[in-house]
């Protein structure tokens, strides 16, 4: 035992004269010019690139084995714009010499101050940094027989562990010559806690960006936790923080603030990465979430998570954005928005299901999903609850066309090459939708545009007590494009539908109308130039208002006789208990030839044109008034009754012209003054004829005739009359 107590103190005393010798003698046998030159001439030999360490080499060795260098300059490769690389103020790195003896590295804090590292690509494409890339490719193989193996057997490493990492001060240029980018990283800090394996850093970086294409600068910082395991291939990033402030003129409003956090955490082994606790905030927006991705080690990886925008104001996102203020009908709209969303994907396909978008009080719910983002294509199937679309016009701006089929002939002022290259698939409902001051309800529309071919087929809807249903085609695919339409309204209350539409009811019944229709053009004027088409319909149990025939011909005719107009305060309204036709348009132009209608006063029927370009009306109708006492004066027109009076009306859709034909009228009345006069004069000639009868054949003939006088000027009258 004594022997090997003195065995083992002689180790203990000479490893101590070892250690004393080496903290003596090494900066003493060791020149720190030798270990610059050395180091300038193996990199020289590895990278073909000038070392310059112009700056004072200090060596420690006990507790420490490190070295403290000071300037420290790397050249730049032929033929880049920098001759330096990258240099640096000030390198201090330490490991602890006792651990080394049981192979294990202890590090203390690695310092790195003032670097400067000047990244560049010439117009060719090649980079300062390939060789350098190139030459440790090529060391690592060359080293890589006597590499030790810490999981193989061979002599590895016990232990692993850094003081932290102190990087100050460093600033790093980025130049792309052929494509005329340049953008650099100045005051960039880079701080981290003690590295040891399976335990946690937490990390801190911050740098002020400067980039002249784009123009931008501002300021960006990060922090967070890491936690690595490399023979697990997992890490994790716990409590993410990253800000950035930046400037630039082709940002919204010229600056732009953005938060981002979030704990990721990816498995290497089984190829996944999970976001938790997303949130973002940016201007005026504050998005929160999660995320998963697997098959990180395929050609396919698959996305899905979780997607919310916080309430925000439309509006204010616009101001902040730097946009053009909107005017709106309502001051109020805009105000308020949302947005949540599950979402699933891969590489080339996202799917939003379920998805709700809110806007005011308008909520808009369904599923949407795109796929081939090179050239997507938007499948969905969306549902509306209620929106007013008219608080979002302009104020004081033109109504939207009153149909959908309408609208499409508007669809010349979208430019075609949008339309072309449209991939669009779905159906689309509405509980209530108020636009051009018209309400439709139960909206159910169905979607397909591709390669330039858009349908809305079928569409249907409810309103004002009827039907719409409809087939609309725009064929986008040549030059011009053409629209087609196929609408037809049932049962449709036409009164309260134009007045809510023009502000004015020029007509009431009940509507059933048939539109067969297609145009030309890319502008609404060459739209309504080039509708051709057909047009059937029928007004039942309504009116015709702002013009009453009855009284037009009541008025007309007192003029005539001389006589004064009696004062009517009667609504100026033609009643009817049936109106049809038929229409056919011509390049823009209407014709209709066979208008007929009845009322209980008046047979109607008509012919005439309008013009649509125009918006001009000329159309003849004739009035027939009927042998009744009903209606709207019948009694007081009655000597007038089958006598047929034609009515003009001129002017513009917008303000319709009636006038009555006089002239026809005065011939109808002088015809009806001739038969009360021819009627008057049989009368006096049966009364003449009777009392010559009465003297001359006596009351034996009398008795004959009927028995009295006054059966005998019946039976005259009746032969006269006859």
């Amino acid at each position: 035992m004594k022997k090997l107590l003195k065995i083992v103190g002689g180790l203990l005393v000479a490893l101590v004269l070892l250690v004393v010798v080496a903290v003596v003698a090494v900066p003493l046998l060791v020149d720190p010019q030798d270990v610059k030159d050395q180091l300038a001439s193996r990199v020289k030999e590895r990278t073909g690139r000038e070392l310059q360490v112009p700056g004072e080499v200090k060596l420690s060795v006990f507790p420490w084995l490190g070295a403290t260098l000071g300037q420290v300059t790397l050249g730049n490769a032929p033929g880049f714009r920098e001759p330096v690389f990258a240099s640096t103020e000030k390198v201090d790195v330490r490991v602890k010499l006792m651990p080394l003896l049981d192979r294990r590295v202890e590090m203390d804090t690695v310092t790195v101050h003032g670097l400067t590292l000047n990244l560049e690509r010439n117009e060719q494409g090649a980079s300062n940094w390939e060789d350098l890339a190139a030459g440790g490719a090529g060391a690592g193989a060359k080293g890589a027989g006597t590499a030790p193996d810490a999981g193989g057997g061979g002599p590895g490493l016990a232990g692993f562990a850094i003081g932290g990492v102190d990087l100050r001060d460093a600033t790093v240029s980025y130049t792309d010559a052929a494509a005329g980018q340049a953008f650099t990283v100045r005051n960039l800090a880079l701080k981290t806690g003690s590295v040891s394996p399976g335990e946690p850093v937490d990390v801190e970086l911050g740098f002020d960006l400067a980039s002249t294409e784009p123009p931008l600068e501002g300021r960006v910082s990060a922090s967070t936790r890491v936690a690595a395991d490399p023979q697990a291939q997992t890490a994790t990033l716990t409590g993410l923080a990253v800000s950035a402030d930046v400037k630039g003129p082709g940002l919204p409003g010229g600056e732009v603030s953005a938060k981002l956090g979030a704990d990721v955490s990816v498995d290497g082994a089984r190829g996944t990465l999970a976001v938790r606790d997303l949130t973002l905030a940016l201007l005026d927006l504050a998005v929160s979430g999660s995320l998963d991705v697997t098959g990180l080690d395929k050609k396919s990886p698959a996305v899905s998570g979780a997607l919310k925008l916080a309430e925000f104001s439309p509006r204010k996102l616009m101001e902040g954005l730097g946009l053009p203020a909107v005017e709106t009908a309502d001051g109020g709209v805009l105000s308020k928005a949302s947005l949540d969303a599950q979402l699933a994907g891969g590489a080339d396909v996202l799917a939003l299901k379920p998805l709700t978008i809110k806007l005011d009080d308008t909520t808009l719910s369904g599923e949407a999903k795109v796929s081939g983002f090179a050239k997507p294509a938007l499948r969905f199937a969306l549902a509306l609850d209620a929106i007013d679309l008219d608080r979002y016009l302009p104020p004081g701006s033109d109504a939207p066309p009153a149909t959908p089929g309408a609208a499409a002939g508007k669809a010349g002022e979208l430019p075609l090459e949008t339309l072309r290259g449209l991939d669009v698939a779905g159906t689309f409902t509405a509980g209530k939708v108020k636009v051009a001051k018209l309400t439709v309800s139960e909206v159910n529309a169905t979607l397909a545009a591709k390669d330039g071919m858009l349908k809305l087929s079928p569409v249907t809807a409810k309103l004002y007590d009827g039907t719409y249903a409809g087939n609309i085609a725009l064929d986008a695919r040549k030059d011009t494009p053409v629209v087609t339409l196929d609408e037809k309204l049932a049962g449709v209350q036409a009164g309260p539908l134009l007045k809510d539409f023009q502000g004015k009811d020029p007509m009431s019944g009940t509507a059933n109308v048939t539109a067969k229709l297609r145009a030309v053009g890319t502008a609404p004027d060459a739209v309504k130039r080039s509708l051709n088409g057909t047009v059937d319909f029928q007004f039942l149990d309504g009116a015709v208002n702002g013009v009453n025939i009855a009284q037009m011909i009541r008025d007309a005719r007192a003029r005539l006789r001389g006589e004064p107009v009696a004062s009517d305060d009667a609504p100026k309204r033609t009643d009817f208990a049936e109106i049809t036709g038929t229409a056919t348009i011509t390049d823009g132009l209407v014709s209709n030839q066979d208008l007929s209608g009845k009322s209980p006063l008046l047979r109607l029927t008509g012919q005439g044109t309008a013009s649509l370009p125009q918006e001009t009306i000329d159309y003849r109708t004739t009035a027939t008034l009927v042998a009744t006492s009903k209606g709207q004066g019948g009694r007081e027109l009655g000597d007038l009754a089958g006598v047929p009076i034609p009515v003009r009306v001129t002017g513009t859709f917008a303000d319709p012209k009636f006038g009555l034909d006089t002239e026809a009228l005065a011939k109808a009345i002088a015809g009806s003054k001739a038969k009360e006069v021819v009627e008057a004069q049989k009368a006096k000639v049966t009364e003449k004829v009777e009392e010559k009868l009465q003297e001359s054949l006596g009351d034996s003939v009398g008795k004959a005739l009927g028995g009295s006088k006054e059966g005998i000027g019946g039976k005259l009258k009746g032969i006269l009359g006859n």
